[in-house]
């Protein structure tokens, strides 16, 4: 057999990464053709989620791909509609919450959504999931950031 009988078929989707050294990246990701648990391919959420400690990234402007350690992603930004859900309803269900998220001196503002059981609908059942990052929706964009380096999580008060 030959080599490319051992690829998995991938999607390429544009992402900026914003590392913990403060080095941010403009490029493409490369995500499973088909995930396990919904139609179309992994997104980009389940795909950071993943316990893979490295991934190649491929930038806009540089000579060649090279690889990125998961654990010094700080922030990894997608176009919202690569990260949606598509079997959902009605787009998305569960609770949606604003939040304001800090990590040192960074800031991020937008909604998380709350896909949980009714008893353990607050932010902070939300943040002690396991999953390494958190998901904030900033209109037309999706922060997901790693949960190890926030600072702090503050819900602003309903105008």
């Amino acid at each position: 057999m030959s080599e490319r009988h051992y690829r998995v078929p991938t999607t390429a989707m544009e992402a900026e990464v914003l590392c913990a050294d403060g080095r941010t990246f403009h490029g493409r990701i490369f995500v499973p053709d088909v995930a396990a648990t919904h139609r179309g391919p992994v997104r980009p959420a389940e795909w950071m989620n993943d316990v893979a400690q490295f991934f190649p990234f491929l930038p806009t402007d540089g000579p060649g791909s090279f690889l990125l350690n998961r654990s010094e992603v700080l922030v990894f930004t997608v176009n919202a509609e690569l990260d949606a859900d598509l079997d959902a309803p009605d787009g998305d269900g569960g609770v949606h919450r604003r939040v304001i998220v800090e990590c040192r001196d960074r800031r991020f503002e937008g909604e998380i959504v709350i896909d949980m059981p009714a008893h353990l609908s607050r932010v902070l059942d939300y943040l002690n999931r396991p999953d390494p990052f958190l998901i904030v929706r900033d209109g037309a964009r999706h922060h997901l950031i790693r949960k190890a380096r926030i600072t702090r999580v503050m819900e602003p008060k309903e105008k």
